[in-house]
């Protein structure tokens, strides 16, 4: 009767502990971190905004600077100081990792390619390995790049289905067991923003372009978490990077330097609309001090990240987000 009781206890405190720290899976125990999803409100969304002084001037980023980032962040997230185990609480040696990058108006920001060559430095620092990684949406890749796994561009042969639509995904999810979201943070004409979501979302469509009319009115709203929330997808990713080294924060995705703010910054999260919306900020606070045509609006919404939130795929809600900006660690 006693060990019954003692096993009772035993559960009751492990609940309890699941109960206060939220769902996500706990480090050492053979599974990832992942987004949160904590409809009680018992935990925040942490976002760190790493800073480099020296890690871009223009388009020349500074290789030193931008390992330091990247280690600081993932340090931050894990709450270890070992980068080595730090990045293994994302991904593991047996993962076929994407590391997936902003097409569509990445290129002309000058930053993802210099920012992909430090990310592979990382990663095979700490012991991945090469043939294991797969760069997606580059056009121009860097020489750290020879070796990785080659990126086959193409589709499914069957349709997926999200919300009340469906389209062919991207062929290389097949290919990959893990995600890490690479997006560059900008302005969009008809999204409004441009980060997590919509990186990982209508750009792995085949025929993104039949949701514009109703975007038009609808700015990504459902598609965009709807597409995110995809077992293809959503079930993959392990962590969010947003490039804020250098950002668009009107115009886009069409870039005019004129409306890029400088900003040498990295931003880390396991929750991507908590991240979105912190982005979110950033862009609007860029309009109240950086040049802005005067018929602009300063002031810019992206309902997606509402429903993303009523989904459950995170935090649109600052008053639940734990934002820190911080400079790299000196190592």
């Amino acid at each position: 009767m006693k060990e019954g009781m003692g096993n009772f206890g035993w559960f009751f405190w492990a609940a309890l502990l699941i109960l206060l720290i939220g769902p996500s899976v706990l480090p050492g125990q053979g599974g990832y971190r992942r987004a949160i999803d904590d409809p009680l409100g018992l935990q925040k969304a942490a976002v760190y905004d790493v800073y480099g002084e020296f890690a871009v001037r223009g388009t020349k980023l500074h290789r030193p600077s931008l390992v330091k980032m990247l280690n600081t962040g993932v340090r931050r997230l894990s709450g270890l100081e070992d980068a080595k185990a730090a990045w293994r609480e994302f991904i593991h040696d047996d993962d076929v990792v994407a590391l997936v990058f902003t097409w569509v108006g990445g290129h002309d920001l000058g930053t993802n390619r210099g920012l992909a060559g430090a990310l592979i430095e990382c990663l095979v620092g700490v012991g991945f390995k090469k043939e294991n990684l797969m760069l997606v949406g580059l056009d121009d890749l860097p020489d750290e790049a020879a070796g990785t796994r080659p990126f086959k561009y193409g589709w499914r042969r069957e349709k997926s289905s999200f919300g009340a639509d469906s389209d062919y995904l991207a062929g290389w999810l097949d290919e990959v067991t893990a995600i890490i979201d690479v997006p560059s943070i900008m302005d969009d004409n008809v999204i409004n923003l441009r980060c997590c979501l919509a990186n990982l979302s209508l750009p792995l469509l085949k025929s993104p372009a039949k949701l514009y009319d109703y975007m038009m009115e609808n700015p990504g709203d459902p598609f965009i978490p709807e597409v995110y929330e995809m077992a293809e997808i959503r079930g993959k990713v392990r962590l969010h990077i947003a490039n804020g080294l250098r950002l668009l924060y009107y115009g886009g995705p069409d870039v005019r330097q004129v409306y890029v703010n400088e900003r040498s910054t990295l931003l880390f999260s396991l929750d991507p609309v908590a991240l979105d919306r912190v982005a979110l900020e950033i862009i609007r606070r860029s309009r109240l001090t950086m040049p802005l045509p005067t018929t602009a609006e300063v002031d810019l919404e992206a309902s997606y990240l509402r429903t993303a939130m009523a989904m459950g795929l995170g935090y649109d809600d600052l008053n639940f987000i734990d934002y820190v900006h911080l400079r790299h660690d000196k190592d």
